[in-house]
């Protein structure tokens, strides 16, 4: 069950994470493929994850 809760609270900061990457580089006015390879270093995480924060968090700033 502890393993489960830090699992939980870990995908909590990386999607956190993730919404400030992309929000901040929309407001830098960087382009699609630079913030998802600042996502991809910054979180390593794979690819298919990164796809799925930039779908998630790039229509809310648009």
């Amino acid at each position: 069950m502890c393993n489960w809760s830090a699992y939980i609270e870990e995908r909590g900061i990386e999607k956190g994470r993730a919404e400030e990457i992309v929000e901040s580089s929309f407001e830098f006015g960087l382009p699609e493929n630079k913030i998802l390879e600042r996502l991809q270093n910054k979180l390593n995480i794979p690819l298919n994850t990164v796809q799925e924060y930039f779908e998630l968090y790039g229509k809310q700033t648009v």
